[in-house]
């Protein structure tokens, strides 16, 4: 009998897909882990999202948020989410979340690639989106740090 419970469950969380950052649409509801093992959930006071899915678009995050406090970004009600989902495991545990530790800013990460699969994105490049009441109105890409950081009045 478990098995079967199991089982349904599985089935029925695989029919429910990511929800899509779509002009017009709400931001989904997430629950995320930061690179210090806090939980955290997207609500709809979130003003601005950076996303990122690659190396290449975290180098170009990195670059924009050099220098930057959490404080800051909790101000412009700006989150980071990145996507790891496709960082071997180890490469995270040994280099990559030692390296975030050390960052003045949050990131929340998407470690199975699931929460964030229908999220927009470029190769290399940082996805900002941009929300007018609690609504998608903006969606724009990034592959120069200074520039990201420009328009981010950071």
């Amino acid at each position: 009998m478990k098995l079967y419970l199991v089982a349904a469950a599985l089935s029925v969380a695989s029919a429910f897909p990511a929800a899509a950052l779509e002009m017009g649409q709400p931001l989904p509801y997430l629950t995320l882990e930061d690179q210090h093992g806090g939980s955290h959930s997207l609500v709809g006071d979130v003003q601005t999202l950076l996303f990122t899915r690659d190396k290449g678009g975290s180098d170009v995050a990195t670059v924009a948020l050099d220098g930057v406090a959490q404080a800051q970004l909790e101000d412009k009600g700006m989150v980071y989410v990145a996507d790891i989902s496709i960082m071997p495991s180890i490469i995270t545990s040994m280099f990559a979340l030692p390296k975030m530790r050390k960052q003045p800013w949050l990131t929340l990460m998407d470690n199975k690639g699931d929460a964030t699969a229908n999220f927009p994105h470029q190769t290399n490049e940082v996805t900002v989106v941009r929300f007018e009441g609690g609504n998608v109105s903006e969606i724009q890409f990034y592959s120069d740090g200074a520039e990201l950081k420009s328009a981010l009045a950071l």
